[in-house]
């Protein structure tokens, strides 16, 4: 009945079709099988018969007693004419005589046509009475009492009308089931791909299925992405073609220079290969935002004891214990770039780096510490803008031009993680790189 990129719409009113036909043909069926059933009405020559003993019990439902003193008649109603009528028929005096009921109020009374006295419906002379009723006639020093039984909570018909209902409820549950998963299956996968836009380069697109709205959401995005994907390229090869075609009058700069007297000469070499660096940065994270996303399942820990050893054969001051497997997938080029980075961060601004990583669940975080002067507050997150220093100057000496952790954190972002910076307790720096796992493990700490 449902086709596939039919409307919400359309799918949620046959929903609501089909849950209401269920219902209806749940209580039809109830009708059929189980009529109403019919009311106990007591007529006034009955009760008659059963304080006099002509009706033996199992010809009525009314309940006898004997009791040492009259009925008592609570918030039920007397009608001296009906218990006078009441009398003549079992041949005691008035006195002798007690008729209480309750009086029908209802609208929809049976009989209505019927003439009624208050709230007793009398049809062909005879009185009739569809609630409670209590006649009683003195005998000896005593009395005999008939009255109707006291009603239960749930009669049989309102038992078998909640079984009917609480049927209906566990044949619309499972329908019900279905069809939210039908509608939500393509919603939760829209949203795992829509919340996975940008974090991949270039990023997968979106799924046309489902419904009708959702196909055109999809559709709508993709669209989106391929003009932000188109846009970036541009402006990253824009960027790229600048620098490189910068080389060129630098080059010139450099030559003219030569012949300039020494003290100008040195700071205008110095400026040039400042400008150098700049460039060489630039065209290098051009690059990596360019380069192709290949990943493969990759065990972090090994990378990063590779990337310590190596630094270690460097003499750079880089410290790693080691750590159980940590599988992650992402491009081992690009997280081998991004590590380095921060190492090489931390060496230049802390003078040494440890590593430590974590598994947790199904994440993987790696932490590079150092026990430099740290950051402000207000330098902790605009450290990852593109030549974006703490350290004001441009030298080598001193860390490169500001590129490392803009490079690092779009690796970080495309692979699906994060990467942040907070001051370590007692001076220095923390970087934390957290990437969901590929095998979620229980937590292990090194």
């Amino acid at each position: 009945m449902i086709r596939r990129g039919m409307s919400l719409f359309a799918q949620t009113v046959i929903l609501l079709l089909m849950g209401l036909l269920l219902a209806q043909a749940v209580t039809v069926v109830m009708v059929i099988s189980r009529p109403p059933p019919r009311p106990d009405i007591h007529g006034l020559t009955e009760i008659a018969e059963r304080l006099t003993g002509r009706i033996p019990q199992r010809r009525s439902s009314l309940v006898m007693t004997r009791t040492a003193r009259p009925p008592a008649q609570g918030e039920l109603v007397e009608d001296p004419r009906l218990t006078a009528l009441l009398a003549d028929m079992t041949g005691r005096p008035p006195g002798a005589v007690r008729l209480y009921y309750e009086a029908d109020q209802s609208a929809s009374f049976p009989f209505r046509r019927h003439r009624r006295e208050r709230g007793v419906t009398i049809r062909r002379g005879e009185p009739l009475f569809f609630n409670a009723v209590v006649g009683g006639v003195r005998e000896g020093d005593g009395w005999r009492v008939a009255r109707t039984p006291p009603k239960p909570f749930l009669n049989v018909w309102q038992k078998w009308t909640l079984i009917w209902f609480g049927l209906t409820t566990l044949l619309l549950v499972p329908l019900a089931w279905i069809f939210a998963r039908r509608l939500t299956r393509p919603m939760r996968r829209f949203v795992e791909a829509a919340d996975g836009f940008g974090r991949e380069a270039p990023a997968p697109a979106l799924p046309v299925e489902g419904p009708k709205e959702l196909r055109t959401a999809a559709e709508a995005l993709n669209r989106m992405q391929a003009r932000i994907d188109e846009h970036i390229r541009e402006r990253t090869s824009m960027i790229g073609a600048i620098a490189h075609d910068l080389r060129t009058p630098l080059a010139r700069i450099a030559f003219r220079i030569e012949a300039a007297p020494d003290a100008m000469r040195e700071k205008v070499q110095a400026d040039v290969e400042q400008m150098r660096t700049m460039i060489a940065e630039t065209i290098a994270f051009v690059r990596g935002a360019s380069a192709p996303f290949r990943p493969e399942r990759i065990d972090l820990a090994a990378l990063i004891g590779r990337i310590a050893e190596q630094a270690k054969d460097t003499g750079r001051p880089v410290s790693f214990e080691g750590a159980p497997p940590a599988w992650v997938m992402g491009d081992a080029l690009s997280l081998e770039r991004l590590i380095d980075n921060l190492v090489n961060n931390a060496v230049a601004f802390g003078g040494a780096a440890e590593i430590v990583i974590a598994r947790t669940g199904g994440q993987v975080a790696v932490m590079v510490h150092d026990r430099g002067p740290g950051l402000s507050e207000a330098m902790l997150d605009r450290a990852f803008e593109p030549f974006e220093r703490g350290e004001p100057s441009r030298s080598r000496s001193t860390g490169g031009v500001g590129l490392g952790l803009t490079i690092a954190r779009a690796i970080a972002r495309t692979h699906g993680g994060t990467l942040a910076l907070a001051n370590r307790v007692g001076g220095g720096l923390e970087a934390r790189l957290i990437l969901p796992a590929d095998d979620p493990g229980t937590a292990t700490n090194h």
